[in-house]
């Protein structure tokens, strides 16, 4: 418990001082003319790259889903053919042996 706190006291600490050394204003062109503090502008660019990341592997995480529930289905329908081939099988009663 104390770690996590630790780690993120850690991570607070870092996030202010980048804060304050990358709070000055620059010029951004982009359709128009703004400007807006430096931390502002990194990290709104590192989060239109982690979403973009996750929409790009949307595909993948899905295809292989689809994969993994097909393979379940499957081992589960062998597993029941196993044990009906596994099950004892009873032999005829005879009950007149002459």
């Amino acid at each position: 418990m104390y770690s996590v706190l630790l780690i993120f006291l850690l991570i607070l600490f870092f996030a202010g001082a980048f804060w304050f050394q990358n709070s000055e204003p620059i010029k951004i062109n982009f359709f128009s003319t703004f400007e807006a503090p430096l931390v502002v502008v990194l990290l709104t660019a590192l989060a239109c790259g982690v979403i973009l990341t996750i929409i790009a592997s949307l595909p993948s995480f899905i295809r292989k889903s689809r994969l993994i529930a097909q393979q379940q289905k499957t081992i589960a329908k062998l597993e029941r053919t196993v044990a009906e081939h596994n099950e004892p099988k009873q032999l005829p009663v005879n009950p007149d042996p002459l």
